[in-house]
């Protein structure tokens, strides 16, 4: 398995990742399209965009990029591993990645944003593993009973 940054033939591949976790809804997916369509072309403000290939398909990807009106500070805006190969270390290696680039363009905290709903406790306790913190919640965000979390991970300390 190697990452690598995204490219076109990856579309079909990243939105039946998305697709398989089960987590997303279709809005959802269609603003990770959105995304990855943004950051294929020169001018995107999404161009920090890898995938993790096995046997010429993806089968996880990152996506992160620096916090506009910031000095340092990144947002994790997608991370995703097809569940065929989650407890790989895959989702970890994706992080890992991001967070190596971000550390060479000088980044100093990394953001990330989630749902408080069930089925993203695998999710938050991955971040928690990694070594993010929980730092802010705030109540009925999404929706009412669907909270955003807000984690974060500074590189400094």
């Amino acid at each position: 398995m190697r990452i690598r940054e995204v490219v076109e033939e990856d579309r079909n591949d990243l939105l039946k990742i998305l697709e398989a976790t089960g987590v997303f809804k279709k809005y959802e997916i269609d603003v990770a399209d959105e995304v990855l369509q943004d950051s294929l072309k020169p001018a995107s403000d999404y161009k920090s965009f890898c995938v993790v290939n096995e046997e010429n398909r993806a089968i996880g990807y990152v996506c992160w990029g620096p916090t506009p009106c910031t000095s340092g500070t990144f947002d994790l805006y997608w991370i995703a591993v097809h569940p065929d190969y989650h407890q790989h270390g895959i989702g970890k290696q994706l992080l890992k990645h991001a967070e190596d680039r971000v550390r060479e363009q000088g980044g100093r905290l990394m953001m990330i944003e989630t749902s408080s709903m069930e089925g993203y406790d695998n999710t938050r306790s991955f971040y928690v593993r990694n070594g993010y913190k929980q730092i802010a919640m705030i109540p009925d965000f999404y929706h009412p009973g669907d909270d955003k979390i807000i984690y974060g991970k500074n590189f400094l300390s």
